[in-house]
């Protein structure tokens, strides 16, 4: 083809046709500047290709973290309850001497000596911002809330645990200054120190401050776990994807637990250290995948899962994330604990039908 070329010029040029010359000259000039901007097109479609098959390698990463992280939240909360369950009953002597030294470690009168962790993994996000200059852009929508999610909703997550973590070395330096504690590190327990954490003003002091540490990481973790739930469906959804969380969680997270057990009925309330506060009727009901609370009392509250037996309340704009949460019995559904802030709580019994 070259060639080709090359004996048409010479040929032209020798016969002094200079204006077919320069007819032929341009033309020419212009099959070269089209044939590169052709290859230019066809390496950028390569190149939108390849970025848009890293993007979504890089969003499905973000999504495994998530869902690692859902894991991690969920472990949380779980926790999270049982000590603030067994530091109410701490708090309001509901608990006698016998049961309360006799429980494991860490669900007894020391659990104010733990922390909870909640280490979020975030490899897919630092992967998706060294790469963010070549991330296609109808990907720009889930930028901010990723921004959101890693930047400020993640650092009152990281602020929160290291609150509680240096309110748990205060209550191991507080409690160190008794002589007992050498004697109950060696497995024996003085009525001295039997007294102090039964029944010492100073240790519900610690108590309190304590239940407030846990309750601030309960709210930053439910408001993370919450919008990265919002964040896994929007990657699902621009995947084109079915790999979607229920937002809220709800029953279909444990459906083959929660709706045999059966929860919808009438309670009544059987025991509580706050009787103006509770009232002494409640009827839950399954409304949407959620488990709705009615009182003649309180407005309507909805719950979703944690676990098998555990529900953690909605949200909503009166009471925003505020720490309540109802733990059924795990062997069966007629009583659960329902528990609201740092000093408030109460069981319920169900009514026959």
């Amino acid at each position: 083809m070259i060639k080709l070329f090359r004996n048409t010029r010479r040929k032209l040029l020798s016969e002094n046709k200079f204006s077919k010359y320069l007819a032929y000259a341009t033309g020419e000039i212009f099959l070269v500047v089209v044939g590169i901007l052709i290859a230019v097109w066809i390496n950028g479609k390569n190149q939108e290709r390849i970025n848009e098959a890293k993007a979504v390698t890089i969003l499905k990463e973000i999504q495994k973290d998530l869902k690692s992280d859902f894991t991690v939240s969920q472990s949380v909360f779980k926790n999270i309850i049982t000590t603030d369950s067994i530091a109410k009953l701490l708090l309001w002597d509901k608990i006698t001497d016998d049961e309360l030294f006799a429980l494991p470690p860490n669900k007894s009168y020391d659990i104010v000596f733990y922390d909870f962790i909640f280490n979020s993994s975030d490899n897919g996000y630092l992967n998706y911002k060294r790469n963010l200059n070549n991330i296609p852009a109808k990907y720009d929508s889930i930028s901010n809330d990723l921004k959101s999610l890693y930047g400020i909703i993640r650092a009152n997550g990281e602020a929160q645990k290291e609150r509680l973590k240096s309110i748990v070395i205060e209550n191991h330096d507080k409690v160190n200054n008794y002589d007992w504690v050498v004697d109950s590190e060696k497995g024996f327990m003085s009525d001295e120190g039997k007294n102090y954490f039964s029944r010492d003003l100073e240790y519900k002091k610690i108590l309190l401050k304590y239940m407030n540490g846990i309750e601030n990481v309960f709210t930053a973790t439910q408001i993370y776990d919450i919008q990265a739930t919002e964040i896994h469906n929007a990657i699902s959804k621009i995947l084109n994807s079915e790999d979607y969380r229920p937002s809220p969680f709800s029953f279909k997270s444990y459906s083959d637990s929660a709706k045999e057990k059966n929860f919808n009925g009438k309670y009544k309330l059987k025991e509580t250290i706050n009787p103006s506060y509770f009232p002494k009727i409640i009827k839950l009901k399954e409304v949407d995948n959620k488990l709705h609370l009615f009182t003649e009392e309180w407005p309507e509250y909805q719950f979703y899962s944690n676990d098998k037996t555990t529900f953690l309340k909605v949200p909503d704009s009166v009471n925003g994330y505020l720490c309540v949460y109802m733990s059924f019995t795990p062997t069966e559904n007629k009583e659960f604990f329902l528990a609201v802030g740092k000093d408030k709580y109460s069981y319920y019994t169900k009514i026959n039908d």
